[in-house]
């Protein structure tokens, strides 16, 4: 190839790709939208709440005190206490510091344009902006957002440190935010250490320390973009999120080990399979299949029971009816076996075009290290990045150095509590969650992995393969199941599905391209649908995969009442609010704000406090003979699936239309 022609390619591969660009970020404003908009709609789940009362801790006290025994690790709570400085207290501050990582799990798949296609980065990125799941709990004041996007940044600093030679825009901007967040804070801790109380001390040693703080992030920065211009700081930016990921969740080694393990089964496979057709795979792939069809002709009971599941789950007697979701399932089953069925014609006439992937080999990553010096020293910088900010979150800003030796704890603990499947749905759990809710990844990251695994062209997309599956597999076999864990491997059964997508679309049989274009708009058409519903409609219907005893949405009526009685006592949030039920998780978070709600999980004595909430059924005689001669009864409010509870207001507080205790044997939920 001439040097005129190496010019022209370069120049082509470096020109911006308007049409791309602009797709992504039509993805990024969907990505957004759907987890931004209304994030308030769907009341706290229970364990939002306990997020909530630790945050609400570290907010008014500055203290927090890592506990192996509470849950998971510390990064939650401070991300969200700087949205809570900066938009309150409150339930969209909380959501909104999860949701942002959701979105921007979204943008860092786009990096992976080299190693997915064009059309295969554009349609990840999609399902994973459009995926029910990643959505919902995107709008989830928990761990798990944050700890995918650190999981796919480990993987994007990793490829990005191989193919790369100098820093992007966005490394150096995640840089100096870790920085910030890992030296401001700290400096602030002693700057309120020195000034005594004073406060124009505090403000004088605070602007300091900032002053300090910033000129220090600037010296590091510029060391880091002189030394062979920032491509250090890729995998510098690697061990900071393999900390992040540690410190977010105990289950940080399943997701370390099985890309570990998934890397090292990409580079076996393929030195072992060719990626070309051949009589003697064609065999095995004829023998494959009828394997497949002779594994369900034998447990044909099973498979039947399998699918009259899916046929009662959407249009059975005693179910929500969805007649567009069911039909257009069935009808992606087929378009998704024809796209196979397409894609093996046109790969036997040798009618696939190939991408051209940066090289992710062992040699292409030692041999970014550079020279023995600076491979010496790069080693050197990741351990200490790794070590520090492990040790800045655990030790709560070195203010609490327990917490290093209780984060070794967190694993004892998880060993015990990880063998329990505390929703009872059994080895297939995350097979009907999938099929309810994610079907169309679950397909597609088939079809995508099988694709990877015939013809194994590029290593990125065979280790996406293996690192689905093998999370898969990991979380299946383990028998301590959420429907949040789930997260883990739909992140790289996003990517797999993407790359199946694009190889299917840019093959140069019309036919082929026809199927993976009817797949890729109907998958579409049931995501979008089935994000809606989930997130915007039954987000707190327990038939819904991901919905596990959640809060119901009557709560927030309790939540209204309890404001109204509040006003009309003339205290507002000075009201007291005698909480005796022993069930009131996340109504701690809803009265944050006054100073006199107390949680006493039984009945006490009371006849002055404004309002009692207590629970149904479980303590409905007590009441009665406890509050009746001070308290009339309001009404029963669902908290979750079998837990009631009932507000009691002071009789001179009582509207009209509020009655007498012994009324409340007659009263159902609202």
């Amino acid at each position: 190839m001439t040097e005129t022609n190496i010019t022209q390619n370069e120049q082509e591969r470096t020109r911006p790709d308007i049409v791309w660009l602009c797709c992504s970020a039509a993805i990024t404003v969907i990505a957004f939208a759907f987890r931004f908009y209304d994030l308030t709609l769907k009341p706290l789940h229970h364990d939002e709440g306990v997020n909530g009362f630790f945050l609400t801790t570290l907010y008014r006290t500055g203290v927090y005190k890592y506990d192996p025994a509470n849950y998971h690790g510390p990064t939650l709570y401070y991300i969200s206490l700087f949205f809570s400085k900066i938009f309150g207290l409150n339930t969209f501050a909380v959501r909104a510091s999860v949701a942002v990582f959701g979105v921007l799990t979204v943008v860092l798949v786009l990096y992976l344009r080299r190693y997915l296609g064009k059309i295969g980065s554009l349609s990840a990125a999609l399902f994973l902006a459009l995926s029910p799941g990643m959505v919902f709990i995107s709008r989830y004041f928990i761990h798990e957002t944050f700890f995918t996007f650190c999981t796919l940044a480990i993987v994007v600093s990793i490829v990005l440190f191989i193919e790369r030679k100098a820093a992007g825009p966005l490394a150096k901007v995640w840089l100096a935010i870790l920085l910030a967040a890992c030296f401001i804070p700290s400096g602030l801790n002693v700057a309120a250490y020195f000034s005594d109380g004073n406060t124009t001390a505090l403000w004088a040693f605070r602007i300091a320390v900032v002053i300090v703080e910033l000129a220090l992030i600037y010296f590091v920065l510029k060391s880091l973009l002189d030394w062979r211009e920032g491509r250090p700081i890729y995998l510098i930016l690697a061990a900071a999120s393999a900390a992040l990921l540690f410190a977010t969740k105990e289950t940080a080694f399943i997701s370390i080990g099985t890309m570990v393990i998934a890397t090292v089964a990409a580079r076996i496979w393929q030195k072992s399979v060719d990626a070309e057709p051949s009589r003697s795979k064609w065999y095995a792939v004829g023998l494959i299949h009828l394997a497949v069809l002779a594994a369900a002709a034998l447990s044909y009971r099973s498979t039947l029971d399998g699918l009259k599941w899916v046929h009662t789950y959407f249009l059975g007697e005693n179910s929500v009816k969805e007649p567009f979701a069911f039909y257009t399932l069935c009808i992606l089953s087929l378009a998704t076996l024809a796209a196979w069925a397409m894609f093996l014609a046109a790969y036997q006439k040798g009618k696939l075009t190939t991408y051209s992937e940066p090289e992710l080999t062992y040699n292409g990553f030692f041999g970014a290290f550079g020279a023995s010096a600076d491979r010496l020293l790069l080693i050197s910088a990741s351990a200490v990045t790794f070590v520090f900010v492990l040790a800045v979150f655990f030790s709560s800003y070195f203010s609490f150095p327990e917490g290093l030796s209780r984060a070794v704890e967190a694993y004892m603990l998880w060993t015990k509590t990880g063998t329990k499947d505390h929703t009872q749905n059994g080895v297939l759990a995350y097979v009907k969650w999938g099929m309810k809710v994610e079907s169309p990844l679950l397909l597609l990251s088939a079809l995508g992995g099988a694709i990877a695994f015939l013809r194994p062209k590029n290593r990125f997309a065979v280790f996406s393969a293996f690192w689905a599956f093998g999370m898969f597999a990991a979380y299946t076999i383990i028998p301590y199941k959420t429907p949040w864990l789930a997260l883990s491997f739909f992140l790289p059964m996003c990517l797999i599905a993407g790359y199946g997508i694009n190889e299917i679309l840019s093959s140069k049989f019309i036919a082929t391209r026809l199927a993976g274009g009817l797949t890729l708009i109907v998958a579409i058409a049931v995501l979008t649908y089935q994000t809606y519903d989930l997130n915007f409609v039954r987000y707190d219907d327990e038939e819904m995969g991901y919905v596990y005893a959640h809060t119901k949405r009557g709560m927030l009526d309790l939540v209204k009442e309890i404001e109204h009685y509040a006003e009309k006592s003339s205290k507002g949030k000075d009201a007291t609010i005698e909480i005796v039920s022993p069930d009131y998780w996340p109504l701690t978070w809803y009265v944050n704000d006054y100073p006199h709600a107390n949680f006493y999980g039984s009945l006490v004595d009371a006849n002055t406090a404004e309002m009692i909430v207590a629970k149904k059924n479980d303590q409905d005689t007590q009441v009665v003979e406890k509050y009746s001669a001070h308290y009339k009864f309001v009404g029963v409010y669902p908290l979750r699936p079998g837990v009631d509870l009932m507000l009691l207001v002071r009789r001179d507080l009582a509207d009209p239309e509020d009655q007498d205790l012994y009324r409340i044997y007659e009263y159902e939920s609202k």
